[in-house]
């Protein structure tokens, strides 16, 4: 059992030495338990922070900058390693877990882990997966090759866009920001991600939920400090997590919120929306109209997280595609963004 230490200060030049520090992002779909009682019956409407477009891809490309570490420098897990949740002794009930549920499957990969790695490049009821996360921007995302195109496996740049990890895939050398899940460079140039739904939650709620789930134990094969966390803690938010601006150079830059603010990112034919979350956890419902398709938060109890859906043609609600993101990420990559708050 992994001895807890003291955070350590919020800065990405700490891991220089150790190579390491994290990427992505959370992507929240699915199912659960959801109690909530209606904000409103007619959607609220949105607006735009201001009319902009988003960068680039190119734009993107030229604005990565150096993080620290090299290429690898933070070594992403190829060959995870799974135990029981009775066997997952290193974590506290507070501590965060990226929850997955995926073709009958159920795992959880723990923050404090992922802190020091970024990418796992995992498989999951047979298919390849790579569950993704950074640490500067707050992004827990779930990535699979779209079809038509090979499998793919992903490891760190050592590189940052708009403060945000910056992935290469091993099979073409492509380069891909985590938080759109788009190449910006290389051989598959302009090809979006596929998303797989990811669960911003706690240990405790996720184990309560789903006590059979496997988790991604410390057994990695890399000599990190699991339970430290080089930028604060995020169960007493503190450091990095809660103060201060970004560490690195964003394109864009909006005061609506504060920069470490969470938001919920949706993203639906084409178009952007920044959701409050604590708008959806005090209201436990919230609506609007993007573009013309209806779509709804909903505060899940049961995982302390949000749920976003969209009305389908035939009058469904199905997924959204949306993750929770630090205000200033968000927004960096997504000027034009319409607000919901």
């Amino acid at each position: 059992m992994n001895v807890r230490q003291s955070p350590r200060p919020p800065r990405r030049q700490v891991l220089k030495g150790a190579g390491a520090i994290g990427a992505a992002t959370v992507l929240l779909v699915g199912g659960g338990v959801i109690g909530w009682q209606t904000l409103a019956d007619r959607p609220e409407p949105v607006t735009a922070v201001q009319p902009a477009n988003d960068p680039s891809l190119r734009a993107l490309a030229e604005a990565a900058v150096s993080g620290g570490p090299g290429k690898d420098g933070i070594p992403a897990v190829d060959e995870p390693r799974f135990v029981t949740a009775g066997e997952a002794r290193f974590l506290d009930d507070d501590d965060v877990v990226f929850g997955l549920e995926h073709r009958g499957e159920v795992r959880a990969y723990p923050q404090l882990v992922l802190v020091w790695h970024e990418i796992v490049n995992d498989t999951v009821a047979g298919e390849p997966l790579a569950v993704t996360y950074c640490p500067l921007t707050g992004t827990a995302v779930g990535f699979r090759a779209p079809p038509g195109v090979q499998d793919l496996t992903f490891g760190t740049t050592g590189k940052l866009v708009n403060s945000n990890l910056l992935m290469y895939d091993r099979q073409t050398g492509s380069q891909w920001p985590q938080l759109i899940g788009t190449a910006v460079s290389g051989p598959l140039e302009g090809t979006e991600l596929a998303t797989v739904p990811l669960v911003w939650t706690t240990w405790k709620q996720w184990r309560t939920a789903h006590p059979d789930t496997r988790v991604l134990s410390t057994d990695t094969g890399a000599l990190r400090g699991y339970g430290s966390d080089p930028y604060g803690s995020y169960p007493d938010r503190s450091g990095y997590y809660a103060e201060g601006g970004p560490l690195f150079p964003v394109a864009h830059s909006s005061d609506r919120f504060g920069d470490k603010h969470v938001v919920v990112g949706v993203r639906v034919a084409g178009r952007h929306l920044a959701i409050d979350k604590d708008l959806v956890r005090a209201n436990r419902v919230v609506r609007t109209d993007l573009g013309g398709t209806q779509v709804e938060a909903r505060w899940d109890d049961r995982l302390g997280t949000a749920r976003v859906l969209q009305r389908a043609g035939d009058g469904r609600w199905v997924p959204a595609d949306h993750l929770d993101a630090m205000w200033f990420a968000w927004y960096a990559f997504h000027p034009g963004t319409q607000v919901r708050t």
